[in-house]
């Protein structure tokens, strides 16, 4: 009866991550143990009624994310961004309005609280990163004429897409539109994608053949010739084994916005990059072993 439960006892651990905390990994001497992370699942499964499922997957990238927030949190701390007016301020209102409102008295506030305080902590440090490296309008000046420059005189596609499981199929759909269907009929007939059938396969939004160039060569390659209302001769085949037609619904020159209109994009950006370059520099002076 004892192997049994033990057998049992081994099989939960496997399907639910850990039965006691476990160590997982530690930043500079603070160890993030199992339980931190089945927490973290529990409550996300909580916040979407149950559609969210357990997986390696989930877990590994909430323990990635924690490994980033303990980092930031010990940094915040180190500077006593904790300490400041501010941030107490925050603090207090936020358990103010727990309180009010009976958040507070929620079976999964204890983790929702601790994960609003590495949420408030890694906020406060992203605002001093950002008050010590401010980005000027000459920042975004410098920025927007690289990136005018960088567009200027190149175009952008609406394109279609029909993707298939099969080669055989996808030739179909070739076989179709050269026997001139539209492509919209022709989408709805073969691709597997559910939105693409609504759609007729073409979405709203344009493409960048320069953002193709260096985000998908072999996307550009296959396209950057194609006029309005042509598609790609033969399938293309993806890393998952699907194929996919290409068509090129409309094709114009990029309209580069104006510096006014182009600024908050900018300047959002820019602070973005000095923030990830402070944590990257964390993380290449930081101390961070895994579980043996």
């Amino acid at each position: 009866m004892q192997k049994t439960r033990l057998a049992s006892a081994l099989m939960l651990l496997t399907l639910s991550g850990s039965l006691l905390a476990q160590t997982l990994v530690t930043v500079n001497g603070t160890k993030i143990d199992s339980k931190t992370i089945d927490d973290q699942v529990k409550m996300l499964q909580s916040q979407s009624n149950g559609q969210l499922q357990n997986s390696p997957a989930l877990r590994q990238n909430l323990l990635q994310r924690q490994v980033g927030l303990t980092l930031v949190g010990q940094e915040a701390k180190r500077l006593k961004l904790d300490q400041s007016n501010e941030y107490k301020q925050a603090l207090a209102q936020a358990r103010d309005a727990a309180k009010q409102q009976g958040a507070d008295k929620q079976p999964m506030f204890k983790q929702e609280w601790a994960a609003y305080e590495r949420e408030l902590l890694n906020q406060a440090y992203m605002a001093d990163v950002l008050r010590k490296n401010p980005v000027s309008d000459s920042d975004a000046r410098s920025a927007y004429n690289e990136f005018s420059n960088f567009y200027k005189g190149s175009q952008e596609v609406q394109m279609g897409e029909i993707v298939t499981r099969s080669k055989a199929d996808a030739d179909k759909a070739i076989a179709d539109l050269k026997a001139r269907k539209s492509f919209k009929t022709v989408a709805a007939q073969y691709t597997i994608d559910p939105q693409a059938k609504q759609n007729g396969g073409i979405p709203a939004n344009y493409v960048r053949l320069k953002d193709l160039e260096q985000g998908a060569p072999a996307i550009y390659a296959a396209v950057k010739d194609l006029k309005k209302g042509a598609y790609t001769p033969a399938p293309l085949q993806d890393n998952n084994g699907l194929f996919a037609v290409l068509y090129i619904n409309d094709k114009r020159a990029v309209k580069v916005p104006s510096f006014e209109e182009a600024k908050p994009a900018l300047l959002q950006d820019l602070q973005a990059a000095r923030v990830d370059a402070a944590v990257q520099a964390l993380y290449q002076k930081a101390d961070i072993k895994p579980a043996k």
